[in-house]
């Protein structure tokens, strides 16, 4: 017998004595039930990149396994966690992440020095040592021993940055990717697309039900909201939900501040030939023409990009307005997004050092202009559109023109053979409807007032 079946079988003596207590000492250490009772079927409960060979869980794909685990596991743990916590915690609205291959490339073009300070806007961050979940539990758990003020101020205080493992826990990220710094054993997660950190509610109170507040696009599995067609999803979003998330946050800024004239933004096919050409450099070179153009990081999540960028324009002077607007020489970035006198948007995603942005071409306007920002105006929003557009709700929106009907002329013809050859002809009326009712009187009146003239004479 070896050293270590010696071992092994004098532990499993002293353990199958209830010497359990020395046992819990041992920390993250796991051993079999050894009391010789267990009725489960050796290699049962394998993990599913495992599989059950003679008794023992032996990895599908060993080339695949690392100590540190694998980078394309990672969701598939963490939504396991997320399943979990929104069934423990009746969360309406915790979505399943889904791989992205745009964050996973924001992570290999990252300058670490500084790769971080865009996080907060349309993804957060993890460091991680390892890729496992008993690096992931343990932080959640002594979260949640916290009381209801410390989870509190723990989530206010880190919010700015990382709150490391709870960031797995923000119910409304939809996106994951993951990679391995180069030349360390540590590893960072980005998941997007919200940039501001959400909590659910922890109470342990909430009477919703798991799942049952989900996106149109995504359904309710067991607690979990889905994407329908995850292929079809991405971290870079949708353009139609895009123009209507636009248009929203410029209406309600014509309502706040009292636009006239805010119209609404509709797709433009022309611009997107325009700028389809063109790299962020040429877009520079022949912006203030016909157009403008303003960035974005994604469409998804637009308004509170546009919101996070905004917010110092709109608290400053107007001394500091009218300087910061003198310093906008080719765009003023995300305001152009809310120049009342645009009608007409087209975008596409274009790369520059590294980082994917997604640039809109604003029309027809070549200059900027923005409203009344002094909260001053006593406008009526919307009451001044420009020809083609009506007020809706503060908003100028685009006039559709009212389609006449669709006339089939062969068919109307192929009736007319029809009943021709079924019915009696029918004498010539003496005059055809071509015009309108006041026509035919006046020409019965003429014909009444000449019968009446050759009477006399």
């Amino acid at each position: 017998m070896s050293d270590i079946e010696k071992y092994a079988t004098d532990f499993l003596k002293k353990n199958s004595r209830g010497n359990k207590e020395s046992n819990s000492r041992r920390g993250s250490f796991t051993i079999f039930d050894s009391n010789g009772q267990s009725t489960s079927i050796p290699g049962s409960q394998c993990h599913k990149r495992y599989k059950n060979k003679d008794g023992l869980c032996v990895a599908k794909n060993p080339e695949e396994e690392s100590y540190y685990g694998n980078v394309r596991h990672i969701f598939e743990d963490v939504n396991q966690i997320r399943k979990k916590y929104s069934k423990t915690y009746n969360v309406p609205n915790m979505y399943r992440l889904i791989w992205s291959e745009d964050l996973l490339k924001n992570l290999q073009n990252m300058n670490w020095n500084n790769g971080f300070k865009r996080s907060c806007i349309t993804w957060r961050y993890v460091k991680l040592n390892s890729y496992i979940k008993p690096s992931i539990e343990p932080k959640l758990n002594t979260f949640f021993k916290k009381n209801p003020l410390d989870r509190r101020l723990f989530i206010r205080n880190s919010s700015a940055t990382t709150l490391d493992s709870l960031e797995f826990l923000n119910p409304l990220q939809k996106f994951i990717a993951c990679i391995r710094q180069s030349n360390a054993i540590s590893f960072v997660c980005l998941l997007g697309t919200e940039g501001k950190f959400t909590m659910f509610d922890s109470s342990g109170q909430s009477k919703e039900t798991p799942g049952s507040n989900c996106l149109k696009r995504y359904r309710n599995d067991n607690g979990i909201c889905v994407a329908i067609k995850p292929e079809e999803e991405s971290y870079f979003g949708r353009q139609l939900d895009f123009m209507s998330d636009i248009n929203q946050i410029r209406r309600r800024y014509a309502k706040e501040y009292r636009v006239p004239n805010m119209h609404q933004l509709t797709w433009s096919n022309e611009l997107v030939e325009v700028l389809d050409p063109l790299d962020i450099t040429g877009v520079r070179a022949k912006a203030k023409k016909a157009w403008r153009y303003g960035a974005l990081y994604t469409y998804d999540n637009t308004i509170y990009q546009i919101e996070k960028d905004v917010t110092f324009f709109f608290e400053s002077n107007r001394t500091a307005k009218k300087d910061h607007i003198k310093t906008f020489v080719e765009t003023a970035y995300r305001l152009e997004f809310l120049n009342p006198l645009q009608k007409t948007i087209g975008c596409g995603r274009k790369e520059e050092n590294g980082i994917t942005y997604v640039i809109c071409l604003l029309g027809p306007e070549g200059n900027f202009t923005i409203f009344d920002t002094t909260f001053q105006s006593q406008l009526t929003a919307g009451s001044k559109c420009d020809k083609g557009y009506y007020n809706e709700d503060g908003l100028c929106i685009v006039q559709i023109p009212t389609q006449e009907p669709i006339i089939d002329y062969r068919k109307m013809a192929e009736e007319e053979r029809n009943k021709a050859s079924t019915e009696e002809p029918e004498s010539e009326p003496l005059l055809e409807n071509h015009g309108n009712r006041l026509s035919l009187r006046f020409l019965f009146s003429f014909l009444i007032a000449k019968w009446f003239h050759s009477v006399l004479n």
